[in-house]
């Protein structure tokens, strides 16, 4: 029954009820103390998963204490009921506090955020990563301290969860469900103080989905906040957790020196005292308004995975009832007794391939900011190989960020107050075990450079073996300073652009390229022709003007098949392609639309619902060589359920094969979507989703997909296939 109270209490009042319970503030009868009991209802009691959910909750909080943590006395479970026995804190949740007073002046919501970041970063000193960080969970004192609350959904660091927590706070990789770090607090707890100083979140939507993307992918809104504090919220807010403070008592460090520099030594005390009087939002507090603030016994917005293993009993004792190395998990998070003298059975190995991930950087500079994309790999065997190409992939950022705007000359704010903002998008053209190459776009948002701002291109070919760069003119067999070759390509540049191009029509006043145009400079570090090799063929970039054509097509893009750079490629690039340079291509009907393929890919006729595009050389098993899906979401059947958007793919009742690995007895598992974005199919836009998958053995595969709602097509990539991106920008609808 809910009405089912502990023996020995007293209670004097309601503090809130909650979806899974409620809390009351009671007195200890025999010692007089007043103290907060949480308790789950009768219903959920009789359920083991939340049943489950409430021990691990009194687990997390018996592994964190410090004077800015609500502490817990004592967990009791009993047939008639369970419960959690709290410390009772006189105060106000920072949540009232902002309904009363839209927003805070910055040192007050400064002081407010040390003390529970210092709740934060005794949490994180125990291992424990909070993941519900938001004003309701942060309670406010009459003595000038803030205390962190409500543990419910908190995992161990390094450890997966369920995408559970509050959506105006999470952290992009905690909507995946990701690995969860003292970062992930971070970026809550930054949200929470940009909320505090401007009187709104920093991103706010009706649908669930929106607000996603929009922490996943919107800019971090720096100019609502002031000056002072913009560092903060740039570094609190990277969406790349790399880019954020490693945890809460890194970030106490920056807030404290940011506080000192802006608002005097005096800051903290400043900042109380505005609160105690000038706000007057502390001084009606009564004794009564305690914890919960009636969301504590509420604390999630997707319920924890099932549960298994013993509890807590009294005083927070492991149960004798809980064998060796049993588990008490959330979401994937599993705290195993260690006492056992059993070792865990030894894992399988698998050696993941490379992996190439588009992410996003975000940094708050000298008067200006950036936010854009980047490329990055990893698993490569020689980690110092691969430590070299990432610093090349980053480079072409970096030089852009210094080229602009050199460090000591930050540039004049904009006529209406607003600060110039930089940004770039990356494309991987071709990526396999010996090259990557990539396009960086890259603009700045400003009119101190002219009415459109700025824009630069920039293509990176990296050799895989030694992680060097390949420049173009190195691409190419005595080109670059050669008049008589540099016309050669100056040809097949018109023989292969497309209608609708620039180079489809010859301009008014015809020119040449230089001799030199592969090294010439168009911008300070792109040349007048750039080239990278793509799937089917050479992609360049070219400043059309040195050929007499208008600004507006500064640069032009032309893809020339390798099969007319015969002659021109470089021995040593034309290695490192395969031979690529010399294949064919054929066209491939898929049905709503067709493809152009090299000559070698092989469509397979296969089932109705799932068509296979074999990609590798050779194939005597389909689906466990090299190749792409094409999965008809129309039709289904008992054996092939329907794939489900915002889901990894996966159209059979049991786990996904690790096929892409070579170990077809793994299994797919603990989804992370790394990427939710629209791209191209021909003509039409299709919902992309990228995401990445622990094998049962160890490694990772990651799945690409496309799904073209309107004709129900699934496209399925888990061979990071060369090329594909552009073959399918490329196709053309039946």
């Amino acid at each position: 029954m809910d009405d089912w109270a502990l023996p020995g209490f007293t209670e004097l009042g309601s503090l809130g009820e909650g979806g899974f319970g409620r809390v009351v503030l009671a007195r200890h009868d025999e010692s007089a103390q007043v103290v907060a009991i949480k308790y789950l209802y009768a219903r959920f009691a009789a359920d083991p998963q939340r049943l489950a959910e409430f021990r691990h909750e009194a687990q997390i909080l018996s592994r964190v204490s410090g004077p800015h943590i609500a502490r817990l006395h004592q967990f009791v479970e009993t047939p008639q009921g369970v419960a959690i026995i709290m410390e009772a804190v006189h105060g106000i949740s920072l949540k009232e506090i902002l309904g009363r007073q839209e927003k805070l002046e910055p040192e007050a919501a400064l002081a407010i955020l040390k003390g529970s970041l210092l709740g934060l970063a005794g949490a994180h000193a125990a291992g424990t990563v909070h993941r519900d960080y938001k004003p309701a969970n942060v309670l406010v004192t009459r003595e000038g301290q803030s205390k962190l609350v409500d543990f419910g959904i908190a995992v161990l660091a390094g450890q997966t969860g369920v995408a559970a927590g509050t959506p105006a706070y999470m952290a992009p990789e905690q909507w995946a469900g990701g690995v969860a770090t003292p970062a992930t607090d971070v970026y809550a707890a930054t949200c929470v103080f940009f909320q505090c100083v401007v009187g709104h979140r920093p991103y706010e939507a009706e649908q669930t989905e929106v607000l996603r993307t929009l922490h996943e992918y919107a800019p971090i809104p720096f100019g609502e906040v002031p000056e002072p504090v913009r560092d903060l919220i740039a570094r609190g807010m990277a969406k790349d957790v790399a880019h954020r403070p490693s945890g809460a008592a890194e970030f106490v460090a920056e807030l404290e020196a940011s506080a000192r520099k802006a608002y005097g030594d005096d800051w903290e005390r400043n900042g109380w005292h505005w609160l105690a009087k000038g706000a007057g939002v502390l001084v009606a507090l009564s004794p009564l308004a305690l914890l919960g603030a009636g969301t504590a016994a509420a604390p999630v917005i997707a319920g924890g995975a099932a549960t298994a293993g013993g509890g807590i009993a009294l005083g927070l004792k492991i149960t004798a009832a809980v064998a060796a190395a049993t588990a008490v998990a959330v979401g994937t998070v599993v705290v195993v007794d260690t006492n056992s003298e059993d070792e865990a059975p030894p894992r399988t190995a698998t050696v993941a391939a490379m992996k190439v991930d588009l992410l996003t950087r975000t940094e708050k500079l000298d008067g200006f900011d950036f936010n854009g994309k980047y490329v990055r790999i990893s698993g490569l065997k020689d980690k110092a190989v691969e430590e070299r190409v990432n610093k090349a992939l980053m480079a072409p950022i970096d030089d852009w960020l210094t080229s602009v705007w050199p460090p000591g000359s930050p540039p004049e704010k904009e006529p209406d107050g607003d600060i110039p903002h930089m940004s770039t998008t990356a494309e991987v053209l071709r990526q396999d075990d010996k090259l990557i190459s990539v396009v960086y776009e890259r603009s700045v948002e400003t009119v101190q450079l002219g009415n459109r701002g700025a824009y630069a291109v920039r293509t990176l070919v990296i050799d895989l073996s030694d992680g060097d760069v390949i420049p173009t003119a190195g691409l190419f067999d005595d080109v670059d300073g050669n008049a008589v070759r540099m016309r050669m390509v100056e040809d097949r540049l018109y023989a292969s652009a497309e209608p609708g191009e620039c180079l489809a029509t010859p301009p008014s006043e015809p020119e040449h390229l230089p001799a030199g145009a592969m090294s010439d400079r168009y911008t300070q570090d792109g040349a007048i022709v750039q080239a990278a090799p793509a799937a089917n063929g050479m992609e360049f970039r070219v400043a059309a003007y040195a050929l007499g054509y208008p600004m507006v097509c500064n640069p032009t893009t032309v893809t020339v098949p390798y099969e007319r750079l015969r002659g021109l490629l470089s021995p040593a690039v034309a290695h490192l392609l395969g031979g690529t340079q010399g294949k064919k291509t054929k066209e491939d009907n898929i049905g709503a639309f067709t493809i152009t393929t090299p000559e070698n890919w092989r469509l397979l006729s296969g089932e109705p619902i799932e068509r296979y595009l074999v990609t590798a050389e050779q194939c005597t098993q389909p689906f466990r060589c090299a190749g792409v899906v094409f999965s008809d979401n129309s039709r289904v059947d008992p054996a092939t359920p329907p794939y489900e958007p915002g889901k990894p793919y996966n159209r059979s009742t049991g786990p996904r094969p690790c096929h892409s690995l070579g170990a077809p007895g793994e299994t797919q598992g603990s989804p992370v979507l790394q990427t939710k974005e629209l791209r191209s199919i021909g003509t039409k836009k299709a919902a992309y989703e990228e995401w990445r998958l622990t094998c049962s053995g160890g490694g990772s595969v990651t799945q690409r997909v496309w799904f073209l709602p309107k004709t129900q097509l699934v496209i399925v990539d888990e061979w990071n296939t060369p090329g594909l991106d552009k073959i399918l920008e490329e196709a053309k609808w039946n």
